[in-house]
């Protein structure tokens, strides 16, 4: 089923969202099977249930080989993606959404969300498609809890750091274990240390910031993969000044 790129886009957006929520509830898989519906109700042009649906969205599901193929290869370590969507479907007008068995409905929601996001992607090629848009930054004026905070609260790696030089904007990374080694001592984080600015700890050699390889949006995705060492690519605006997106490994995958 043919599927414009800006609407494969949208709704990969949302089951990310969707699927990001049910990460942190491990029993909001509702939010998948919302998406689910709004895809469903598109593809065929009528409001109904995942029970009427479950044709056209399989059928987008097929072009991810982790939808059929890969589970008929590897049979007990994969789930068909209609086998999972029967369940989510079963589960759909369910009132028993508690417990290890909503957990269990999350689980099997989260991995066919993936196998649609794959699917929703299959055309896709450029940086602009797989990149995170408006990515948090830190600055140099921060205080390193407020830094440590951020990077705690969305497991974030490394940070995307603006910094001038000689009066352009240059682009580094702060990482997590460059500021965990700096703010722990004796085994406990300093409170001295945290309440610093970045740019203290910067400026006194205490913190390294990396330096960041950067690409363009337009850039196709196999040209990029040499640029990928243990690092993020940031794709920075064309006069360098705003960040426009960052891309990892993790992204691709």
């Amino acid at each position: 089923m043919y599927m414009k790129h800006e609407v494969a886009l949208y709704f990969r957006d949302q089951m990310r969202t969707a699927r990001a929520a049910a990460l942190r509830d491990a029993e909001a898989f509702q939010e998948i099977v919302f998406v689910l519906e709004r895809l469903g109700s598109f593809l065929t042009g009528n409001i109904g249930n995942l029970g009427k649906y479950g044709d056209a969205i399989q059928g987008i599901a097929a072009k991810s080989p982790m939808a059929t193929l890969v589970p008929l290869k590897l049979q007990g370590i994969h789930t068909s993606f209609e086998a999972k969507y029967r369940i989510v479907r079963e589960a759909r007008n369910s009132a028993l959404h508690e417990g290890a068995l909503a957990r269990h409905l999350t689980i099997n929601a989260i991995e066919l969300s993936l196998v649609l996001e794959e699917a929703l992607m299959a055309e896709s090629s450029r940086i602009l498609d797989f990149m995170v848009s408006n990515p948090v930054c830190a600055y140099l004026w921060q205080p390193l809890s407020l830094i440590r905070q951020t990077m705690l609260v969305n497991s974030f790696s490394f940070l995307p750091v603006p910094v001038d030089e000689r009066g352009e904007t240059a682009w580094r990374l702060v990482s997590d274990i460059g500021l965990a080694q700096y703010l722990r001592v004796g085994g406990k984080v300093s409170t001295d240390r945290v309440s610093q600015k970045l740019e203290e700890a910067v400026d006194s050699g205490a913190i390294e910031l990396l330096r960041a390889e950067t690409c363009r949006p337009q850039d196709e995705i196999k040209s990029i993969f040499e640029k990928f060492k243990s690092f993020p690519l940031l794709v920075p605006s064309p006069d360098n000044r705003q960040l426009m997106g960052i891309l990892t490994a993790f992204d691709l995958l």
